[in-house]
């Protein structure tokens, strides 16, 4: 007798990609998301390298059984703080790397299959969250680096 298997993987086109910029740091961002939608989103032990930074950018999830959707919150910004020589003006300065150049403007990415038009408002409901869309149709690509 065959046996079937049914997959149930994630496909990069149906994942739907937010992009959020917020002044929150990643962890109180997730920890406000967690509340206003009911999730338990907790910090992955396996964060994402960029080859070409050398940076490590955190990853947050959680696994909803019951609606089959898998929820990841990606820290797209990561800022180095790198001590100066005694000629400037300040003693440290910030360097800002993103793990998706083209998404300057974004500091979280949000990925979850089948999200909902309320949810969507609830995030920019969240304080300090300055805007939250969408991402771009034009830059697709970056979904597929996404799936994981």
């Amino acid at each position: 007798m065959g046996t079937h298997m049914l997959s149930l993987e994630t496909e990069a086109d149906e994942q739907d990609v937010i992009c959020v910029h917020t002044v929150l740091p990643a962890y109180l961002f997730v920890f406000e998301f967690n509340k206003l939608l009911g999730l338990s989103l907790i910090r992955s032990n396996d964060d994402i390298a960029s080859n070409a930074l050398n940076h490590r950018f955190a990853v947050y999830e959680h696994n909803c059984a019951v609606m089959q959707q898998t929820w990841r919150v990606i820290e797209n910004r990561f800022t180095a703080t790198q001590s100066e020589s005694e000629n400037t003006l300040f003693a440290q300065s910030e360097q800002r790397f993103c793990l998706f150049p083209e998404l300057e403007q974004t500091d979280l990415l949000i990925c979850v299959n089948g999200l909902s038009d309320d949810a969507l408002k609830k995030i920019t409901t969240i304080k300090r969250v300055i805007s939250c869309y969408p991402l771009p149709k034009k830059l697709n690509n970056i979904k597929e680096q996404l799936t994981f």
